[in-house]
This record gives structure tokens, C-alpha cells and sequence, in this order.
């Protein structure tokens, strides 16, 4: 029985063994339904003799024989005969080899895409399919590169070797257009030309239609093509293909920068050589094949879905429309566009590029996403305006015969970006950002422009501020410079430069200086007043320092500028440490000398805790000037017994925020009302006090009815808070 069962076993194994070997054999064997490698399935056709002899010849027989998985555009003998004929070449062999490699090599599209992966392409996977992107991941990366480039980089005054990298190809399926909303065949054949659009079954590839789609092969999908497949140049490099367009380009290479590529370097450069990127600075790279730089840690093709969706876009005014521009907006101050300064040519580029999904004609003016760096929309009229058109590799041109004008260069930031006698205040408007706030339409505004001279004698803090050009041909290398507290020049901050640029902001348009009028700034608690046609900032306001202020001329669309000979900056001192040394004569509160005598004899004003019971709070302070003061004293209005005067005279006093006030009283705001003094009463309660705009004075209200004219134009005010002149005393 040992013995049948040990024979028993070891036939079953042996079966087993061979039923094993006989399934992992039929499990590699050839399925039927597969013809061969690209290269034998083509051939087998007989109708590719001439694409299959160039690929040969390009070094391409490797990728279609079956060494690499690879989608394969195929055109026809016939097909590629009249390419040839229109090259003016009478065979394959007459074809230059480099154009043959860049040639073929854009037939052929790394990884195998079917039918249905290229109508709706989705990076991330069938998992992660996103329905509002369907269709408008449209490139693919192909092996057609251009050999690497000498290039100068003006900067450096070196030669540098650039590597271009493998261009994309477009694939244009009905569901990129439906996702757009537009229709396919109008908007292809704005580029292509009437009637091109085939690809209502499917898709259009480059320039060319399919006639047939997803033959298989061994090493992926075969599409036969009814043209050659054009290798697309970068939107630079179709630029240059259209001198009228020169002006355009030469501005654009101004913010060219070369970058140090070593991943690249090390795995393409001889031995001893350096290979760069080339970009334009915060501008589109148009020079580049690949439209990303890549995810964070992970070389850039790893970044599919930002390869095959995002595309550059064009439209560049032509050397005429420049040239009309230059001549109405800065001719003036200028002699050539080679003289003008980098940043408001930089904003006239944002003004006609954009960066997202490649643009065709009916969205122009329709898609709300498409607009500039600035957040306006891109508007003109493809069919009038439009004098030359493409498809990039990387993205689309429209040659334009108009300019689109920057709007900051129309509104009250106009003269500051075409005049450079206002350069650093441009400057600072640029670098606050204030520069897109001041382009609304929808608010008025009077802006004070300070020249150059001005700004280089103003101080913020205990510093003088200094400008340095850097090198004039980097943008972005020039700097407004403060000294630190040792002595040590540093970059004046953004949240500086907002400020200063805020206290010239006026947001109302003053249409006249004459008569008294109060305007707010952008700062809060920060004004400017017009007296008599006299300007003043609230600092040289305090100093009876009046601005020479003239009107610039220009159509600004929304307000007025101003050119002013003294910054007009806020006043920095507070009030607390100002009345301490209210006694000079020329200190700017010495009117209420007296009134500081009474806090300090309450002590009130002591060293390091002056005005303490405001706890640091912003603060209104109705202040007795000397005479009345003086007169108090005499006839025993104001008590002498030091709790009791530091009590009485906490009265003036009315904290900002706990009286929830959003601005300071002026006549003709309407701030009024009845609010609580610094003098508390009991446990809750403070003695209040009652504020109210008559429209051209202001009154105040003691707690028993008497009323209290306040004097004078307007308050002084000051970093801490605002003083009112007063000439009657409140009540004990």
C-alpha cells in the first residue's frame, strides 16, 4: 500500500509539473490578435516605405522595432511624397540628417496611448480622472528635440550652451473644445486653415488628420496620418520667424536669464561643458519645450499633468502698434523703447501673455480665465486685430496689430510709470502692490507722486532712504535702502513701502485746492488737508509746513496725480512724548504747555508711563489751550489736590477703540455722538462726553448741556491719536 501510494504521488506531481509548464508556456505565447513590432506591422502594409526608410535613417528603427513602447504617427507614401515635393527635396536621402532626426522623432510619442487615453487624456490615472479637465491635457512628449544652442547671455557677456528639450506634440480631440465650450472645426482651422478639422471621430494631431486609428502592435498603437507631422517651433522661436514682431521680442529677451542646469549637465554634456536653461524671469518661458518646471523633489517630466495641459500664450503687438505706443505714452521722457526703464515694460508683457490652457480664438473676451498677471481680461478682435497666428510647441501666437495698454499706465499711476523723474516712487508702488489697487475703476482717487529728489531726502524712521540701480540690464536688482539700527543699509520692507505709498493715496479725487477740505488717505487715522491752495500732510500739517503741490496733466480715468515737493508722509510722533516738552516754543503742541504742566503735576506724564490709564490706545484729546488754562487756575475751575486733578483731567481724554470709532472727528464726516471719557465713575460707568458735527465746525458737549466750540481748522493729529483745541473747560 506504501509502495501504490509513493507511485500514486509522484504521478500526480509529474502531472502537475507538466500541466504548470505547458500553462506558463501557453501564457507567453503570441497572442493571435497581435501582427508584430510597429516597424513589421508597417511594412507588412507596403504603403510606408518612405516614413519607415527616413525612420531608418533618423536612427528611429530601435524605438519602432520593438525596443521601446511607443505610439507611432504614420503618414502614408503619398503623404509624405508631397512633403518632400514641398521641401523641394526629390527623396528621403536629401533630407539634411538633423532635420530627418527632429522629423521623424515627432511621429513618435513616448509611452502607448489608445484611442480613447488621447480623445481624454487623464495624468493621473483612471482613478483620479478629473470630468472638468476632459480633453484639455492635449501635448504629448515626442522624441523630435533640436540639437543644444550657443547663446550669448547679455548679462554676463558669455556664450552659453542651451539644451533644448523634446517637443511636445498637440493632440486636439472634440471633448478639448466641448469642455471650452467652443466649436472644434472653426477654432482648429484658425491656425490650420479652413477645412483641416477631421477629427470629429476622434482627434487631429499637429496639422494632420487620422485616417485610422489603434492598430496595435507589439510595442504599442500605430496612427495613420493624411500629412507629415510638422515639428513645431517654441512661441520664441516662431517669433522670430516674423520680423514685424522683432520690437516685441527685443523687449521680451530684456528678462532672458540662463540658469545653471546640473541634473542635465551631468547627463548630456561633454565632458568640461555646462548646459543652461533659458527663462524670462517672471515672464512666460517662451523659449522653453516644456511648459513646467516639475514637481518639488522629482525630475520635470515626473509632472505630466502640468506637460500636457499647460501652454503659453502670445499676443504681441507688432513693431508699428509699438512703436504708436511708445510715441503717445512715453516719447516725452523717452528717446527710444531700448531706453526704457524694465519695469513698465514689464508690465506692457503681462499686459499680452498669459499662462494656463492654450487659447483659441472664440474665448478671447468669453472665458473669464483669461486674462493678464494683473487680473484684467484679454480682450481684441481675432478676426480684425489679429495679422499673424500659430500653434506652438508650447503654447499659441497671435500677432496683433494694436496694443493692449496696461491700465495703470491710464489711471493715476500713469505719470509715475511713463515719467522717470517718479521712478523709485514707481518703484514702490510696483513692489507694495499698490500699483493694481490704483488701476480700479470703480473708486476715485488723487495720488501724490514724489520725484526721485523728494524721496532721496525723506526719512522713514531715523533714516534716510537711498536708491540703488544695481545692474540697469537685471530687473529686479535695484533696491530702496534704509539704515538699520546699526548703521547697516537694508532693503526698505514691503509693509514700509505699502505705508509710505498709502499716505499719498487719497481716496477721493480733489478737483480743486481752495477753500478748507479734509481728505482721508489709504492709511487709517491719516489725512490730508487743503487750505486756501495750500496742501498738508498730517506731519507738515503740525509744523505749518504747506506742500507745493502741482497737478499733472493726463486723462486719468480715475482721479487726479499730483507731483508734490515734500513726501507726504503721517506723523510719526505721538502725542504723549510731543507734550512732555510742550514748553519750547517751537514744539508743535506748545498751545497746551499749560495743559501738560496740569498731567504732570498729577503724574501723570511720568517717564516711561506717560498717559498710562490708556492703556496704549489710540486716543482723542480735547485739549484747554494756554490762556484758558491759565485762567482755570486762577479762578479755581481746576482742582489743585493731585488724585483729584489727575481724575478731572482724564477727562479730555477718549479712547478710540473702546468707543468702537473708526475715524478721527472732522466737520462734515458725521463721527459723533456720546462717548466715554478716560474717567471712570464707580465700578462700570465713565463720565462721557458728546461730540457733534454741525458740517463745517464741531461742537463739544459737556455731561450738563454746555456746549464747548472746538477751534481751529482741523485737529492735530499724531501716530497716538488727534488733539482738538479747546477754549472752555469741562465741568469738575
Amino acid at each position: 500500500m506504501r509502495k501504490l501510494l509513493l507511485y500514486t504521488m509522484s504521478v500526480f506531481i509529474a502531472c502537475f509539473v507538466a500541466c504548470s509548464k505547458k500553462e506558463l508556456v501557453s501564457h507567453y505565447e503570441r497572442p493571435d490578435w497581435l501582427k508584430g513590432n510597429s516597424w513589421e506591422v508597417l511594412e507588412d502594409r507596403g504603403q510606408f516605405t518612405l516614413f519607415l526608410e527616413a525612420a531608418e535613417r533618423a536612427g528611429f528603427k530601435e524605438v519602432l522595432d520593438g525596443k521601446t513602447i511607443a505610439t507611432v504617427f504614420a503618414p502614408s507614401d503619398e503623404a509624405f511624397q508631397r512633403y518632400l515635393a514641398e521641401n523641394k527635396w526629390s527623396s528621403v536621402a536629401q533630407v539634411p540628417q538633423q532635420e530627418l532626426k527632429k522629423l521623424i522623432g515627432y511621429h513618435l510619442v513616448y509611452y502607448a496611448f489608445n484611442k480613447d487615453m488621447l480623445v481624454n487624456y487623464q495624468p493621473n490615472g483612471s482613478e483620479a480622472r478629473e470630468p472638468n479637465m476632459a480633453g484639455l491635457y492635449y501635448k504629448h512628449r515626442t522624441r523630435s528635440s533640436d540639437s543644444i544652442s550657443i547663446e550669448l547671455d547679455q548679462i554676463t557677456g558669455k556664450q552659453r550652451k542651451v539644451f533644448n528639450k523634446d517637443r511636445f506634440l498637440p493632440v486636439l480631440s472634440p471633448t478639448h473644445f466641448q469642455t471650452k465650450g467652443i466649436d472644434a472645426a472653426s477654432n482648429y482651422g484658425y491656425f490650420f486653415g479652413s477645412g483641416t478639422w477631421k477629427g470629429d471621430s476622434g482627434f487631429n494631431v499637429g496639422n494632420a488628420g487620422v485616417t485610422e486609428y489603434s492598430i496595435p502592435s507589439d510595442n504599442g498603437y500605430i496612427y495613420i496620418v493624411d500629412e507629415v507631422l510638422k515639428p513645431l517651433k517654441t512661441l520664441h522661436a516662431t517669433l522670430e520667424e516674423y520680423p514685424e514682431y522683432k520690437d516685441f521680442l527685443t523687449i521680451y529677451d530684456r528678462y532672458r536669464t540662463f540658469t545653471y542646469d546640473e541634473e542635465t549637465s551631468r547627463d548630456y554634456a561633454l565632458a568640461g561643458d555646462s548646459l543652461f536653461n533659458v527663462s524670462h524671469g517672471a515672464l512666460p518661458s517662451i523659449a522653453s519645450e516644456w511648459t513646467t518646471y516639475g514637481l518639488s523633489d522629482a525630475v520635470a517630466y515626473f509632472d505630466l499633468a502640468g506637460l500636457a495641459y499647460r501652454g503659453f500664450n502670445v499676443f504681441a503687438p507688432n513693431n508699428r502698434a509699438l512703436e504708436s505706443f511708445f510715441d503717445s505714452y512715453l516719447a516725452e521722457h523717452y528717446t527710444s523703447l531700448s531706453q526704457v526703464d524694465l519695469l513698465p515694460l514689464l508690465l506692457l508683457m503681462y499686459n499680452h501673455v498669459h499662462a494656463g490652457s492654450i487659447v483659441f480664438p472664440s474665448e478671447i473676451g468669453k472665458n473669464p480665465d483669461i486674462k493678464t498677471a494683473f487680473g484684467t481680461p484679454i480682450v481684441f478682435d481675432p478676426d480684425n486685430d489679429v495679422k499673424q497666428k500659430a500653434i506652438a510647441s508650447n503654447g499659441a501666437f497671435y500677432g496683433l496689430d494694436k496694443v493692449l495698454v496696461p491700465d495703470m499706465f491710464n489711471s493715476v499711476t500713469g505719470a509715475a510709470f511713463r515719467n522717470p523723474n517718479y521712478k523709485i516712487f514707481m518703484y514702490m508702488l510696483f513692489q507694495s502692490g499698490l500699483y493694481e489697487t490704483l488701476a480700479s475703476n470703480d473708486i476715485d482717487f488723487t495720488l501724490f507722486i514724489p520725484t526721485n529728489v523728494v524721496i532721496q531726502n525723506t526719512y522713514i524712521g531715523d533714516s534716510q532712504l537711498f536708491w540703488t540701480e544695481g545692474n540697469p540690464a537685471v530687473f529686479g536688482d535695484e533696491y530702496i535702502l534704509v539704515e538699520n539700527s546699526d548703521g547697516v543699509l537694508v532693503a526698505l520692507s514691503q509693509n514700509q513701502m505699502e505705508n509710505f505709498v498709502s499716505d499719498h493715496i487719497v481716496y477721493d479725487e480733489i478737483t480743486t485746492l481752495q477753500g478748507k477740505k479734509v481728505y482721508r488717505t489709504r492709511n487709517p487715522f491719516n489725512y490730508v488737508y487743503v487750505i486756501d491752495g495750500k496742501v498738508y500732510s498730517t506731519s507738515t500739517y503740525n509744523g505749518q509746513e504747506d506742500v507745493a503741490a502741482r497737478n499733472i496733466e493726463g486723462a486719468w480715468y480715475n482721479g487726479r496725480s499730483m507731483e508734490t515737493q515734500v513726501a507726504m508722509g503721517a506723523e510719526t510722533r505721538t502725542i504723549k512724548f510731543t507734550l512732555i516738552s510742550a514748553e519750547s516754543s517751537v514744539n508743535v503742541l506748545h498751545p497746551y504747555a499749560e495743559f501738560s504742566k496740569l498731567l504732570a503735576r498729577a503724574g501723570l506724564m511720568e517717564v516711561g508711563n506717560s498717559l498710562s490709564f490708556l492703556f496704549g490706545n489710540r486716543f482723542l484729546l480735547f485739549a484747554p489751550d494756554n490762556e484758558t488754562v491759565l485762567a482755570g487756575l486762577e479762578d479755581g475751575s481746576i482742582p489743585t489736590e493731585k488724585s483729584e486733578l489727575a481724575a478731572y483731567l482724564k477727562s479730555y481724554f477718549v479712547s478710540v477703540p473702546d468707543n468702537s470709532l473708526g475715524d478721527y472727528p472732522f466737520p462734515g464726516f458725521g463721527v459723533q455722538g456720546t462717548w466715554d471719557t478716560a474717567l471712570r465713575l464707580g465700578a462700570s460707568g465713565y463720565r462721557q462726553i458728546s461730540l457733534a458735527d454741525r458740517g463745517t465746525n464741531l461742537e463739544l458737549i459737556d455731561s450738563d448741556g454746555t456746549v464747548v466750540p472746538i477751534l481751529g481748522d482741523f485737529p492735530q493729529v499724531f501716530s497716538d491719536g488727534a488733539v482738538y483745541r479747546i477754549n472752555k473747560l469741562l465741568k469738575r
